[in-house]
């Protein structure tokens, strides 16, 4: 018998707190769907990450073409030694095709095999690494040239840049 009355009194409770549930409250049914998010994709190294320790060669003039360039002298420049130069062209646009024109300062004579490097259709955001090899014929403070053109639709636009070499006897 008191096992009876445990249960009215049980579900008397539950009817009273079920009529203080609000009325105006939707009552949700379906269950809350899971989104499953892919993890994110591994994207390779920046441009930066792929140039860390380089150094970014000055520009002159007032071109507006997104182009980087950052060198890297694996030496210190010494009159009358041979120098490569480890170049990096950073197009920050797509290029149907690309060209980089080295010139020697006075007291630099360029390799003629790196006065001219063609670059096929570039890719924004891509790394384009080039070797120039120069050879000082004077000691102090020499500059080397280098115009990077790009050619986009039917347009040729260009930026100049500069790299100072501080060469020993």
């Amino acid at each position: 018998m008191i096992g009876a009355r445990v249960l009215v009194i049980c579900m008397a409770a539950a009817a009273v707190s079920a009529c203080h549930r609000d009325s105006d409250a939707p009552v949700t049914t379906a269950p809350i769907p899971h989104i499953r998010v892919p993890p994110p994709v591994k994207k390779g190294p920046t441009a930066a990450e792929l140039t860390v320790g380089m150094v970014e060669a000055t520009t002159t003039g007032k071109s507006q073409l997104p182009v980087e360039l950052k060198f890297d002298l694996p030496q210190r420049p010494v009159v009358g030694q041979a120098l490569n130069i480890n170049v990096a062209v950073m197009p920050q646009i797509a290029a149907a095709s690309g060209n980089i024109e080295v010139t020697g300062g006075d007291g630099l004579t360029v390799d003629p095999e790196t006065i001219h490097i063609e670059l096929p259709a570039v890719e924004a955001g891509q790394v384009y690494r080039q070797n120039v090899k120069v050879t000082p014929t004077t000691a102090g403070v020499l500059l080397l040239s280098l115009t990077v053109s790009l050619k986009r639709d039917e347009s040729n636009e260009s930026r100049a840049f500069y790299i100072p070499l501080i060469v020993d006897r």
